[in-house]
């Protein structure tokens, strides 16, 4: 309880300083965020309203009220029904309480149908994008949401050791991947935090390839690409294993990925901009003449999100703080042959960093 109405009086700090009356959140991890309310977008009108003056309050379909009550410590909703209009009872609802004027953020990716809903019941409240606005406090994690993302990425590690003991040749990608999401709810993942990557062989070389039918044979490198979501924090880790004993080549280019990986993590540390970790990083690869085959950025922020703040590319003139949270990925994409991508999840420490997931990075063989 504590730590939300700290990020309720700071939240509405920031709104008194960009004159923003309220803020409008449907499900999602910003509503996570404040509300400790967690539930899927859906169509029905379901949102949690924090004006700068005054209580928050949910507006909330019947069958989600048991759920709101148990989660949220939001305790005021306005309830409806299907046989209610819910756009006319927000409506109401505004205006009764004067908050049908002024200035709300609402999120950037919310459902076009549902704004444009909100705007025709209320149609002199101007519909801000959040923005930063919720961002910025998001950027770096507290000490309870670190130990989240550091158990998310136990999980993952202790799952790539089941896929070193127990993939065979002639499995499907989608086998091996299916065998990766069991073994992550067995261990207590609420489910992946992005779709399974697995990509053997030529598909290995795929940066964004998810799993197919494909077959994977000895002799291939097998990149799994993968994280767990645990109490609503994600991790997200990348090794490259080889079905039996890799090629002279492969080991070459497996080796340089190690090694830019571990100079970006030997890299971060306070004070710098993100796109010096990816410019260190980039310039090891670059100097092993692998420069042309790295094409996608370093890393990216996580936490509630697969996806968010910090970016850690070559224009990101973010500073890196104590407590942001990202993934260090260098990886080695050559098209027809095969790829190799390495990804740890670090947090900025005060002298440096920490990797929250530790499975080893060395060059392991799948015993065939």
């Amino acid at each position: 309880m504590d730590i939300y109405k700290s990020r309720l009086n700071l939240i509405k700090d920031r709104m008194k300083e960009k004159n923003i009356d309220g803020m409008i959140l449907f499900p999602s991890s910003n509503q996570y965020y404040v509300t400790g309310f967690r539930t899927f977008p859906g169509e029905r009108l379901l949102l949690s309203i924090i004006p700068v003056k005054g209580e928050p309050f949910f507006i909330a379909p019947m069958l989600y009220e048991s759920q709101v009550r148990k989660e949220s410590w939001i305790k005021e909703i306005v309830l409806w029904t299907d046989e209610n209009k819910p756009y006319e009872i927000l409506k109401k609802t505004m205006e009764q309480r004067g908050l049908n004027i002024g200035r709300f953020a609402v999120d950037d990716n919310l459902f076009a149908v549902q704004l444009l809903s909100m705007i025709s019941v209320l149609p002199k409240i101007e519909f801000l994008p959040m923005g930063d606005l919720l961002g910025s406090l998001r950027l770096s994690k507290s000490a309870e949401e670190i130990d989240k993302i550091r158990q998310a990425g136990k999980i993952v590690d202790e799952v790539v050791e089941e896929v070193r003991k127990n993939a065979k040749p002639g499995m499907t990608e989608i086998e091996v991947a299916a065998m990766m999401e069991f073994e992550m709810r067995k261990r207590g993942s609420e489910g992946p935090s992005f779709e399974t990557i697995v990509g053997s062989g030529p598909n290995s070389a795929l940066p964004h390839y998810n799993a197919g039918e494909r077959r994977i044979n000895s002799g291939e490198f097998i990149v799994l690409d993968f994280g767990a979501i645990y109490k609503g924090y994600c991790s997200d880790t990348t090794r490259t294993l080889c079905m039996g004993e890799p090629a002279d080549k492969m080991r070459e280019v497996y080796n340089v990925v190690k090694e830019a990986q571990e100079i970006g993590v030997r890299t971060v540390k306070p004070g710098i901009k993100a796109k010096d970790v990816d410019a260190a990083v980039r310039k090891h690869i670059s100097d092993k003449g692998y420069g042309e085959y790295f094409i996608h950025r370093t890393g990216h922020g996580l936490g509630l999100e697969i996806h968010e703040e910090p970016y850690i590319s070559g224009i990101s003139e973010s500073i890196l703080k104590p407590g942001m949270v990202f993934s260090i990925e260098p990886g080695i994409y050559i098209n027809g042959e095969f790829g190799v991508r390495i990804e740890d999840i670090v947090v900025v420490t005060e002298d440096g960093c920490e990797r929250l997931n530790n499975y080893p990075r060395d060059l392991t063989s799948i015993n065939v």
